[in-house]
Order: structure tokens, then sequence, then C-alpha cells
């Protein structure tokens, strides 16, 4: 369960909402009104295909030009593969499809690698985001070497970076895997800051080394947090576990009283307390 869990990481990992960058407001039109995001909404589809991926990809594309940091380029680059993604599976229907719609999206997917190089070539220092992406893309193993020595330079790290090292690890070592984890949480202020993909982590990883109890928790602060469904799932720790009712009880009071600290910002990691960790 742990291994199928960490591999969909991967699969997922587009869907993390973590990205930190400053907001780019107003519309398509308005953004591309103005002169000096020429070049970026140039490069993009001027057909009404991907709209919204459009919109999303030239917000990030202007924020990275405004900031060349690691995080910004990285974000950029994954919006931009979204939208290439989109444009190569649409399909118009033949009798409204226009040659110069055709031509537009044809000129945006070959233009949208190159402007990825242009990204990768601005974006210097530590950046351990940039070579996942690169190592994602080709494979080659330099870059996760990398990536792996930026992360011991670096603190400020998008989760992505530490979602796919479990991934690789764990099928290997999950308790290397768990040591990443650990380190991915020292580094985050907030538990609401963590991606699904922590949570479940650890309630996979305490059901594998046989530690029902945490495992518990951790799903109580998962259904909490993420499912927005509160409550231990008692009929799975109680029957599949055996877990006794009084146990799971004290589990899901250890979760409320967490909860229960949780002001505005959210539950300082910090406040949880080590044993459960």
């Amino acid at each position: 369960m742990l291994r199928v869990s960490l591999l969909l990481i991967v699969v997922f990992l587009t869907s993390c909402s973590d990205d930190g960058a400053d907001p780019v407001t107003g519309s398509l039109m308005m953004l591309c009104g103005d002169e000096k995001n020429k070049e970026i909404c140039d490069l993009t589809h001027n057909g009404a295909m991907c709209s919204v991926r459009r919109a999303e990809a030239t917000k990030s594309l202007i924020i990275q030009r405004n900031e060349k940091n690691v995080r910004n380029g990285y974000l950029a680059l994954k919006e931009l593969d979204k939208y290439k993604a989109c444009l190569e599976n649409s399909v118009i229907a033949q009798n409204v499809k226009r040659k110069d719609d055709e031509i537009s999206r044809y000129t945006t997917v070959a233009n949208i690698s190159k402007y990825q190089d242009k990204i990768v070539g601005e974006t210097t220092g530590v950046r351990p985001e940039i070579n996942l992406w690169l190592y994602q893309k080709t494979g080659n193993h330099d870059y996760w070497e990398s990536m792996m020595n930026g992360v011991d330079m670096s603190d400020k790290i998008h989760q992505d970076v530490y979602t796919v090292m479990m991934a690789e690890i764990a099928p290997r070592d999950v308790d290397k895997a768990k040591e990443i984890a650990d380190l991915m949480l020292s580094r985050t202020d907030y538990l609401n800051d963590l991606s699904p993909e922590i949570y479940e982590f650890y309630v996979h990883y305490y059901l594998q080394v046989g530690d029902g109890f945490k495992s518990a928790i951790w799903y109580g602060l998962y259904a909490e947090y993420i499912k927005e469904n509160p409550g231990i799932n008692s009929e799975y720790y109680g029957r599949n576990l055996k877990m006794k009712v009084n146990k799971i009880k004290k589990a899901q009071d250890i979760v409320d009283s967490l909860v229960l600290k949780t002001n505005w910002a959210g539950l300082k990691i910090q406040e949880i307390p080590k044993g459960l960790i």
C-alpha cells in the first residue's frame, strides 16, 4: 500500500498548490494589453483553446520575468508543461477549425520548449527545483545528484522536490524516505502548508512499521486539514487493524487537541509533539 501511494505522488505533483509566488492579477486581456508583456503574450496561442491554461501560463511567466528566482522559474516551467500538453491534446471539430488557429497552436507548441530553455538559463545559483524538472524531462542522473546536493544547501525548497525524493527512495529504504519527510516538516511552518501526499506518507509509513496508533493520528489530521471531513476512519482501524475502540478514541482526542490550537494562520508544526512524528 505504501509503495503504491508513494508512486502516485509523481502523478499528482502537478496538482500541488504550494507556489509561494507573488500574485499577478487582472484578466488575460488586461495583462496582454500591457506593452511590457508583449513577448510573453506573443508566445501563447491566440485561439480559443486551453484558455485557462493559457492564462495561468501567462501569469506565471510574468511573475518569473519580474523576479527570476528558482521557485518562480520552476512554477513557470510547470505551467508551460501543462499548457503545452493541453494544446497538444486539443481536438477542434473540423467544421470550426480555422487554419490560422492551427498555425498559432503549432507555433506555440514549438516555441514553448525554447522559452523553457530560456527560463532554465536565467535561473542560477542553488536550484534543486530546476534540476528536478530537468531530471524528470531527461532522466539524466546528473540532474538528480545536483537536486540532492541542492537540498542540503537550501531550506526554502518546493515540496515537489521532497515528495519525488520520497517516491524514488521509499521502495528501497522506507526509513530513509521518512528522514526526508521529517526534514521537510522541520522546514515547514504550518501543518496546512503540507501537500496531501505528505499526510498520506505518514499514514502509510506507520501502518508499514506496525504503529497503527500514530497512523490513526495522521489520518485524523489528514481528514481534518485535507479532506475537510473530520474523524478517524474507525471502521478501518477497528476492523482491519483490530484497534480497540478506546485507543481509536484516544487518537481522535489527540487530533482534536491539536486542532484546537489552530489559529487563523494554521497549526504550527512545532506544536505537534515530537513523539507523533
